[in-house]
């Protein structure tokens, strides 16, 4: 396993400002004080599918990447909607990269990445893990939240 913070893509992580590591209990009180979050959910990761029990937690808009158009179009969005949260799981990390890039550097939106990869380009990150703990992370995410 590569380290907690080291960038799954090497040249993905450039910039100066890299992400902060943030644990589930961190994720789930953003989330919570959060007026209007948003969940940009893509098709490749598996978990997506356990994200879903989410749709119903209180104001948390769920945008999926395939049935919505590309990710340009749910950044677009997500800025013309004042989303002051955006959350992201389950997208391609190179394309994911240079759109939150985008929008750390061009917006006041806050980014907060789920996946399995540290992405140093958001504003928060978890960091990376194996598949067995990134699910269980989920899961704590998903109970916590539904608390």
């Amino acid at each position: 396993m590569i380290g907690r913070t080291t960038p799954y893509q090497p040249t993905a992580g450039t910039n100066l400002n890299h992400a902060e590591l943030i644990s589930t209990k961190m994720a789930v009180s953003m989330i919570k004080r959060s007026k209007k979050p948003l969940l940009i959910l893509g098709e490749k990761d598996e978990c997506s599918k356990m994200l879903e029990e989410l749709k119903n937690y209180k104001n948390l808009e769920i945008i999926h990447t395939p049935k919505e158009g590309n990710l340009i179009k749910c950044i677009k969005y997500a800025i013309s909607n004042n989303n002051d949260l955006v959350i992201f799981a389950g997208i391609t990390y190179y394309y994911l990269a240079q759109c939150i890039t985008h929008l750390k550097h061009f917006s006041n939106i806050t980014t907060l990445t789920i996946d399995r990869y540290y992405h140093p380009n958001a504003h928060y990150s978890f960091p990376n893990m194996e598949v067995i703990e990134h699910e269980e992370a989920l899961k704590r995410l998903i109970m916590l939240l539904n608390d």
